[in-house]
């Protein structure tokens, strides 16, 4: 069972980082209007991800579900403060103390930690799969 939810959150996961690299070569030919509409169509699309995962994590089962969701809150207040400082382009508020470099070097940064994200999903489902089959292994020995 352990191998089918993950596989399903795998193929989820996989999507998304699809969808990821096509609108960023799409950008690279976009214009400034299209860029804008794809910025709108992303805080959308954030905002009900967003929802939704909350919602999930306050009605797991799962005791430690609570810890993680919390961490989650404290880095989605973060990155919010830093986009706060550098401002919003679709506002017409850059803080102009931060340069166009700046914010590629943020934006770098932020799929930077979107990739340890991941590695870190990974090794948590790896350790998870570990358990189920050590787990298997102690109830296949006390029947035996």
């Amino acid at each position: 069972m352990a191998h089918e939810i993950l596989s399903v959150k795998l193929y989820e996961l996989d999507k998304k980082l699809g969808q990821v690299h096509s609108r960023i070569q799409m950008s690279e030919s976009a214009n400034h209007t299209q860029i804008r509409a794809e910025v709108e169509a992303l805080k959308k699309e954030c905002a009900e991800s967003e929802l939704t995962l909350r919602n999930k994590l306050k009605f797991s089962k799962a005791g430690m579900v609570a810890e993680l969701a919390e961490s989650y809150s404290e880095v989605e207040q973060i990155i919010h403060k830093v986009k706060e400082k550098i401002g919003t382009p679709a506002a017409g508020q850059w803080n102009e103390e931060f340069s166009a470099e700046e914010k590629i070097l943020f934006a770098e940064y932020a799929l930077d930690f979107a990739m340890q994200a991941a590695n870190h999903a990974l090794l948590i489902s790896m350790e998870a799969l570990d358990a189920q089959m050590t787990q298997q292994e102690k109830e296949e020995g006390v029947r035996s």
